[in-house]
């Protein structure tokens, strides 16, 4: 069966890894391009993480996706079975993280509701998806220089993540989406601020 974690681990999760490296709530949210406003609330668990945001996090803190969101000790080999996954709600839809601790990709299972759009994100590393059911519009870009495309079961889209996008879901039915990420090691060895802060890249 399909499980659901407990909401508030990601916030506690956020939260110790950031105290770990000493780093303030405002130090961290100029890092992240949140507010620290918005970041506590993370912590607390009254505001859900979007994808975005939950990716984001994990290259700050030089972990995995996996290792971010999982409240499970990492093994060698990550399986994860159809009937076993743990779903986390956020503010893009419903979310399973398949991949594991390795520290090079992340890939997750994304569901998104009718009538439902995703948050505007932008990371380092590059991101491919692959529609599995339903109809979803890809805009990649913002203000005049927005480009859309909308991708039906079976269509494929790769992308730089850095370069700000979104996901609309405009029709009746559920959208069923694969997707993975990689991470941009040589622009976080790159980032010396990161070091000024108290987070490792």
């Amino acid at each position: 069966m399909t499980e659901r974690i407990d909401e508030r681990w990601i916030g506690r999760r956020v939260r110790t890894l950031r105290q770990a490296r000493g780093a303030t709530l405002r130090a961290l949210a100029d890092e992240s391009g949140l507010s620290a406003t918005q970041l506590s609330r993370i912590e607390s668990g009254s505001r859900q993480a979007s994808v975005g945001t939950l990716i984001e996090l994990s290259r700050i803190f030089g972990i995995t996706l996996s290792e971010l969101v999982a409240d499970t000790t990492p093994a060698a080999v990550h399986v994860v079975s159809r009937d076993r996954r743990t779903v986390h709600h956020t503010a893009s839809g419903d979310v399973a993280v398949l991949s594991g601790d390795l520290p090079d990709l992340h890939s997750m299972h994304l569901t998104i509701s009718p009538h439902c759009s995703s948050p505007t994100a932008h990371h380092d590393g590059e991101e491919w998806m692959y529609v599995l059911s339903g109809t979803v519009e890809l805009i990649i870009g913002t203000g005049g220089a927005e480009e859309s495309e909308t991708l039906e079961p079976g269509d494929a889209a790769h992308f730089q993540a850095r370069t700000t996008h979104r996901v609309r879901n405009d029709g009746e039915v559920s959208t069923e989406i694969l997707l993975v990420g990689t991470r941009d090691r040589a622009s976080e060895v790159a980032r010396p601020d990161s070091a000024e802060v108290g987070l490792r890249p």
